[in-house]
């Protein structure tokens, strides 16, 4: 068994894409465990306010804009895979930190910066790297099975990741996390490494090749966080438990992975720019009426058709954003994408602790899906 295993991880190494594949989808896999119960278990657990657990992902934001220009320019000396394989002990890091800070008196803006580095490291590497070996002509395709793989590692993650935190705590999810972490970064040291040179000016962003895509970035941004923080937050306040929550993500994420198959194929075609279009409209909608949902089964609904509506924007999105990182500098280009994603999540942090209402967030979420509609691929 050790030397089928073995014998795996070597033939991973031969495929740069599946490389890649099998990073992102044990990382998908261990987040999925955790992910959407941090912000809960932050609130829950340790007793953080709404507005204590939006000034840690005030935090964040700030430093992961601060670090991925830096951490671009170490790319090109160091390699991207080896960006990724970086972003593995902070991810542990931080995992550790917020068990720790149960029993124990600790900063959380040391969680904040351990936080940032790993996404800075990972996301920095896996999309140059992405960028250059996807096939352009069948990148849908590709980013379609991404896309189903990825949630499909992630179905069965929040149902486990609920069991394990009800009956076992966060200390065995913390060592759970810890190995399929390390396990994903194994066939990236296997292989010889690529660099990219990184060109890079903040003053860049107010220049016409730049300013249109840092702002649609901004909107997606405020997006992303959204459903990182105060979906989770919302949900649990009517679900009040871990397990329940594990089921209904656990539910939505087979079809939505189905779908994405779909989506893919049809992203490589001449339909891809109307995919976007209905799916960003589709998506805005639904964030506009999220706060609507009481039960169960009507976050259920909510939380598919979300899901089916942002594959067909994403990846048809996904497609184009790589096809225009492919003619500039990619290092550069990926440096724009965080930095309007980190501005993003900023704005509607500070949407939600001026007014002190999750619902907010769910319109500046559904105004920036919008933006989706003003990406072009030229």
């Amino acid at each position: 068994m050790q030397y089928q295993s073995l014998n795996f991880i070597r033939s991973l190494s031969k495929d740069a894409l599946s490389e890649l594949y099998f990073a992102v989808i044990l990382k998908s896999l261990a987040l999925s465990l955790v992910g959407v119960f941090i912000p809960i278990y932050m609130y829950k657990e340790l007793n953080f306010s709404i507005d204590g657990i939006i000034y840690f992902f005030l935090l964040w934001s700030v430093f992961f804009a601060v670090l991925t220009p830096l951490v671009a320019k170490l790319s090109s000396r160091f390699g991207l895979k080896h960006m990724i394989v970086v972003s593995v002990p902070f991810d542990i890091l931080f995992l550790g930190l917020l068990v720790l800070l149960k029993n124990h008196d600790i900063n959380y803006v040391y969680l904040a910066i351990a936080y940032a580095i790993s996404g800075a490291f990972f996301w920095t590497g896996f999309n140059i790297k992405f960028a250059k070996v996807s096939d352009k002509s069948n990148r849908g395709r590709e980013l379609g099975s991404l896309y189903s793989l990825l949630i499909l590692s992630g179905i069965v993650g929040p149902f486990v990741g609920g069991l394990i935190l009800t009956y076992l705590g966060f200390t065995v999810l913390f060592y759970v996390f810890s190995t399929l972490l390390i396990v994903s970064a194994i066939p990236l040291l296997m292989t010889p490494d690529d660099h990219e040179k990184t060109r890079f000016s903040f003053k860049d962003i107010f220049h016409k090749t730049y300013f249109k895509d840092t702002l649609i970035f901004v909107g997606l941004g405020a997006r992303i966080m959204t459903v990182t923080l105060f979906w989770p937050l919302f949900i649990y306040t009517i679900l009040k438990g871990y397990i329940s929550i594990g089921i209904l993500v656990t539910g939505s994420s087979l079809l939505i992975a189905l779908f994405s198959l779909y989506v893919g194929k049809l992203a490589d075609t001449k339909k891809r720019k109307s995919l976007l279009k209905f799916g960003a409209l589709i998506h805005s909608l639904f964030w506009a009426i999220r706060w609507i949902a009481s039960s169960f089964y009507q976050i259920f609904i909510v939380e598919l058709v979300s899901g089916l509506s942002f594959v067909l924007a994403d990846i048809p999105f996904s497609s184009m954003f790589y096809d225009k990182m492919n003619r500039r500098n990619k290092a550069e280009y990926v440096i724009f994408r965080e930095f309007g994603f980190s501005i993003g999540k900023i704005v509607v942090l500070l949407a939600v602790l001026f007014t002190g209402t999750l619902v907010v967030g769910f319109f500046v979420a559904s105004l920036g899906s919008l933006a989706y509609l003003a990406f072009k691929a030229r």
